[in-house]
């Protein structure tokens, strides 16, 4: 998959919750920062990116093939950590008095969506040298 089409289909996808809410946040004027930057979104992202690179490297013939094994090893971990955010997030809304701090979540699901993207984007780049040599 060439960076354009990871670009278009992959991070614009995995990015139109987050767009959307951008969307009705710029239009709604009662809305609120609390509702424009919501970690829902990026560990939707996250985890669109991540289940790409498995997905991409699984049916790949890389030279390497131990790099192969890490990157899926990481992706793997990351999805792990974006579904564990994701459970905490989930039962914090169905509790009524949950000690859950939002903005450590939301910095943390920031955080780690950022750096997805970083691991993701290094994947895709690695993949593109490999395939015009």
């Amino acid at each position: 998959m060439k960076k354009t089409k990871w670009l278009i289909y992959t991070v614009i996808i995995g990015l139109l919750p987050f767009l959307i809410r951008t969307i009705i946040f710029l239009f709604d004027n009662t809305s609120t920062y609390d509702f424009w930057i919501n970690p829902y979104d990026f560990i939707g992202f996250g985890l669109v990116l991540n289940l790409t690179n498995i997905n991409e490297l699984e049916d790949r013939d890389v030279i390497d093939k131990l790099w192969k094994t890490k990157k899926i090893g990481v992706s793997v971990i990351l999805i792990f950590i974006f579904a564990a955010i994701f459970a905490i997030l989930t039962y914090s809304d169905f509790k009524s008095n949950t000690h859950l701090n939002i903005l450590n979540v939301k910095i943390c699901s920031f955080t780690l969506a950022v750096i997805s993207f970083l691991f993701s984007y290094s994947i895709f780049n690695r993949i593109n040298k490999i395939k015009s040599l």
